[in-house]
């Protein structure tokens, strides 16, 4: 998909030629130099690779086809990979152009390998409980259970399999609902609800204390939103983050949907796309309009008011005290605030 989209544009720019051979060519050469290739160090055109290759990518169309064809195909890469845990994964993870490189603990060794990594859902179920508790810089979570996101810097339904749903069964499920893990709400995040909703079915239906979730990120990925609805959970939310462009809100069917959060992209300026507030503010007016939470996370890098840029310093734009005051706005579904109502009234009634 990246070299076909540098193949365009440089096609647009009058020159011919074959990003995906020359990379592979790149890769071979450098594979072939490593003496003894982990199971990192994959010889063929990955994300990972692109990305690391990038510098030796330029010089190669520029020395075939100039200068300008090595600045249009650099820009054109570094505008394809969008993705944080990607990008992440990719300054964290193994490169064939640095055998020796450690990879950073708690990532997987490519951003396109999966890796499992025991216990750390049943690290987080033994995490302080924050029911009745304030934080000044977060009031929007005040009283609240402690809310852990599962799946944010990867998605655990990258694959479909019984080996695979049993490892989430015993490494997922089972610290969610064990005595410490229901003290928390859990946010379950995939760009696969299909998966979602095959696993939900095989366990019976999701825990009380998890609220399924999926990414949409424009129109072009809508089509999750009715299959998150068929996912059995007692609560379902939306990650709209980031927004790269605008959803009319007749678009997006609410129904069945309990939360919704919004939020720009972030990462370097030139390479983030805009960001309306326009856009969140219609989405924020759909949610209101039928009994939905809302959630402007961040502003991200490339935020525009009424068309003009507004400059923050805060670098993700999460800081909401940067932000124009009618913005503000942080909600949790009803059902976060109904989780251990009971417990919450009888501990304040104990103070």
């Amino acid at each position: 998909m990246i070299t076909r989209r540098i193949n365009v544009l440089l096609l647009l720019t009058g020159i011919s030629a074959d990003s995906h051979a020359i990379l592979k060519v790149l890769i071979d050469i450098h594979y072939r130099k490593i003496r003894e290739p982990s199971p990192g160090h994959v010889n063929s055109v990955t994300t990972t690779n692109i990305w690391h290759f990038r510098e030796l990518f330029r010089r190669e169309i520029a020395k075939q086809h100039g200068a300008e064809a090595g600045r249009v195909a650099l820009a054109s890469l570094k505008e394809a990979i969008k993705c944080y845990a990607a990008k992440l994964h990719l300054n964290r993870g193994s490169n064939i152009l640095k055998p020796n490189r450690k990879v950073n603990n708690g990532y997987a060794l490519t951003f396109e390998q999966v890796r499992n990594f025991d216990g750390r859902v049943a690290e987080a179920a033994k995490w302080s409980d924050t029911l009745g508790l304030s934080d000044p810089e977060k009031p929007w979570m005040k009283g609240l259970p402690r809310t852990n996101f599962v799946s944010d810097m990867g998605d655990a339904f990258s694959y479909k399999t019984d080996s695979h749903f049993a490892f989430l069964e015993r490494e997922v499920i089972e610290p969610v609902i064990s005595p410490q893990g229901q003290r928390h709400l859990w946010l379950w995040l995939t760009k696969r609800p299909k998966y979602m909703e095959a696993f939900a079915r095989r366990i019976g239906g999701m825990p009380v204390n998890v609220c399924a979730m999926s990414t949409v990120t424009s129109t072009k990925t809508l089509g999750r939103v009715d299959e998150l609805r068929k996912v059995d959970a007692h609560c379902r939310g939306l990650s709209i983050e980031p927004l790269w462009d605008r959803i009319p809100p007749e678009a997006l069917d609410l129904t069945g949907i309990d939360w919704v959060i919004v939020g720009g992209e972030s990462g370097s300026r030139e390479s983030c796309r805009p960001f309306h507030v326009e856009w969140a503010e219609e989405l924020r007016e759909h949610c209101r309009k039928h009994g939905v939470a809302f959630v402007l996370k961040q502003l991200g890098r490339n935020v525009f008011v009424k068309g003009k840029p507004l400059v923050l310093k805060e670098p993700h734009g999460g800081d909401w005290n940067e932000w124009p005051k009618e913005h503000r706005v942080r909600e949790f579904p009803r059902y976060f605030h109904d989780y251990r109502k009971h417990e919450l009234e009888a501990l304040l009634a104990s103070r």
